[in-house]
């Protein structure tokens, strides 16, 4: 199984981590931690998302990206040595 952690830039909004939630697991990922921060002066959330799955990460940026509120999707794979991805709403 391999491991993920993205980090989602959104509006500061409650229902985007909602539907973040329930993307990953319509997509199979399994999530095992999350952490997220609001910068009140902007008005946008940084949230961390854990996950694993045998199924390659893209397939869950993608869907990610298309959810409403979403200003990018960053995945920093440091621990398999795979580099860092940018991917941008």
């Amino acid at each position: 199984m391999n491991d993920y952690k993205l980090i989602i830039m959104t509006d500061d909004k409650q229902v985007v981590l909602e539907r973040i939630l329930q993307v990953t697991r319509y997509r199979g990922f399994l999530i095992n931690g999350m952490n997220a921060q609001v910068n009140t002066g902007n008005q946008i959330a940084t949230i961390e998302l854990f996950v694993s799955s045998e199924r390659p990460i893209e397939l869950l940026i993608d869907q990610i990206n298309k959810l409403i509120d979403i200003k990018g999707v960053k995945v920093d794979n440091k621990a398999e040595n795979n580099g860092a991805q940018q991917h941008s709403a």
